[in-house]
């Protein structure tokens, strides 16, 4: 079967696709960090994602006028799903930075979402998985407790979870089950779908923003922020967040959140690079390499899962 890199509908290929969103996502990190010395949490997902409905708004509008029909049924969904997979998980993530998150730890935190996915669908949907999947999950969350508890895991006992780190973990709980819904998406062209999950998140950010803007009074961002939104906006807002939707909806939750593990080593390596305070140090290094090993062991496993059924 010949592997095509465009699809029918103008997107990537699937397997392209889930590739350049975590590479995107990396560098979200990265502007979150950086845009703490300009934006409040609030204001961040407040501007990113008025900017992301606005363009799709311009450059869709004839399709998204056309599948309205189909979507005002599902504003409910919508609001639930496009307002906490996107404004109330950039809310939660940028609160983690806020509070001294590392970037190259909240990367490797997020390697718990194929985790909780996977979990999921065994409790809930009765998915089987392959034993090397579960060795994967025990490698993956190893990493994650290696890195929170700084080399130390016995330490946590102690002294808990840094506030940064404890928001990140809600973070990946939050994408885990915004990746379960998509299962039930409505049939709608991309930019449509798209649009109104920027709007419903643009609904559940404004009055957060709108509470900050009356106890600390409103501002217009600087120049600086402006920039930086429109990266966001453009890059992270729409292509990531299209790639990975649209990914999900092509191949299922649980083999496009597999991808995520290559979160990690993206954002460690652009965190380190954009933040030399943030270097690689040992733990970190040994992290890395237990959910490297765990995305090889689900990886392989998913393949072997996949080469069992078809000859059953």
């Amino acid at each position: 079967m010949r592997f095509r890199i465009w699809q029918a509908n103008g997107l990537p290929h699937p397997y392209v696709m889930l590739f350049l969103a975590p590479a995107f996502w990396a560098t979200s990190n990265v502007a979150g960090k950086l845009g703490k010395a300009w934006l409040s949490p609030y204001e961040f997902t407040f501007w990113r994602w008025v900017l992301a409905a606005l363009l799709l708004s311009w450059l869709f509008r004839a399709r998204i006028r056309e599948d309205l029909p189909v979507l005002k049924p599902r504003a409910l969904w919508l609001l639930l799903v496009g307002g906490s997979g996107f404004a109330l998980f950039n809310i939660v993530l940028y609160s983690a930075f806020a509070r001294g998150a590392a970037v190259v730890n909240v990367s490797i935190i997020t390697a718990l979402i194929p985790v909780m996915v996977l979990l999921a669908e065994v409790l809930f949907w009765r998915t089987r998985a392959h034993w090397l999947q579960w060795l994967g999950v025990g490698l993956s969350f190893a990493g994650v407790v290696w890195v929170v508890g700084r080399g130390n895991p016995a330490a946590l006992l102690e002294t808990g979870l840094s506030q940064g780190d404890a928001l990140a973990l809600v973070t990946s709980l939050i994408y885990a089950g915004y990746s379960l819904a998509l299962r039930a998406a409505p049939k709608v062209h991309w930019a449509s779908l798209l649009w109104a999950m920027c709007v419903a998140a643009v609904v559940v950010s404004a009055p957060f923003y709108v509470w900050e803007g009356v106890e600390k009074g409103f501002r217009m961002p600087p120049w600086q922020a402006w920039l930086l939104l429109l990266y966001v906006a453009v890059f992270i807002a729409i292509l990531s967040k299209l790639f990975y939707m649209e990914s999900v909806i092509a191949i299922g939750a649980g083999r496009a959140a597999l991808t995520m593990n290559l979160l990690p080593v993206f954002g460690a390596l652009v965190g380190a690079a954009a933040f030399p305070d943030e270097r690689l140090g040992g733990y970190v290094l040994t992290a890395l390499i237990l959910v490297a090993a765990g995305i090889a062991a689900s990886e392989w496993g998913a393949v072997r899962k996949r080469a069992l059924e078809s000859v059953g």
